[in-house]
């Protein structure tokens, strides 16, 4: 369920979604994009939804440029879900020029890797799954979820909501026990969430970028279908299935039965 927070994107309650064990609880699990921007009517909003804990997954240099608002009474966990920042899922500035010269250099890196953009997209994704820190913090966060439960709502979020704070959220929701098509359902939920800050953004970089960049823009700042099947098929790859990587992750069936105790109904 969409959260009307007039200065953040992609703000959602996955409360209410169908598991194989109950219904998600609402006003327990929230995400979004980054809250470097509330206002007293985003807080009071928010405050109406119970939060509780924000759980920040971004990296310590997006943190320092875009740092969230502090909110009284609310708990602030910093837990990085990759080390550094990464081209196409992280930005400090959203501003067109910035925009332009990371553009340029994101793509002389491409290049010379031999990469396209969605090569360039698996290859992040997959790393989500091979690279020991971003499983570490994967497994950080639903440990927290699970072991340490507070009354009211967690809100995690990254800076646009869409690829660590999504990931974050598939997990979570098939641990929970969320059908496979809901959880691709809910993961490109945030291509309408996210459309009038993604048009935004384009107005901003058009007059700094070659027209044959804007589609590549556009790519950026969207979710396909193709980045979560990479995700999933490193699982796969790696250890046999999703429940083998949540393992990887350091998640215990046990942890994984709390969390349906803590948040479904």
């Amino acid at each position: 369920m969409k959260i009307e927070l007039p200065n953040v994107t992609n703000a959602r309650d996955i409360g209410g979604m169908p598991t194989k064990y109950g219904v998600i609880q609402p006003n327990r699990l929230l995400r979004s994009g980054v809250l470097n921007r509330l206002s007293n009517e985003d807080i009071s909003i928010l405050a109406e939804h119970k939060l509780q804990r924000i759980v920040d997954l971004r990296t310590d240099i997006e943190i320092e440029n875009a740092t969230d608002v502090t909110m009284k009474g609310v708990e602030h966990v910093k837990l990085p879900i990759i080390k550094t920042v990464t081209f196409g899922i992280s930005f400090e500035s959203l501003d067109g020029p910035t925009l332009a010269v990371r553009l340029q250099a994101g793509i002389e890196r491409m290049k010379a890797k031999g990469e396209d953009y969605p090569a360039h997209m698996n290859e992040v994704y997959s790393r989500y799954v091979n690279n020991e820190f971003c499983r570490s913090g994967y497994g950080k966060f639903l440990k927290l979820l699970a072991n340490n439960p507070v009354d009211g709502a967690t809100l995690w979020h990254c800076t646009m909501g869409k690829d660590r704070c999504g990931t974050s959220a598939i997990l979570l929701e098939y641990c929970l026990g969320v059908s496979m098509d809901d959880i691709f359902s809910d993961y490109m939920e945030s291509n309408k969430q996210t459309k009038e800050n993604t048009n935004s953004v384009l107005n901003k970089a058009r007059p700094f970028v070659e027209p044959d960049k804007m589609e590549l823009i556009e790519s950026m700042l969207t979710v396909q279908p193709y980045y979560l099947e990479a995700f999933f098929g490193e699982m796969k790859r790696l250890y046999g299935s999703i429940d083998g990587f949540i393992a990887a992750c350091g998640v215990t069936e046990q942890e994984i039965e709390k969390l349906r105790i803590n948040y479904l109904k």
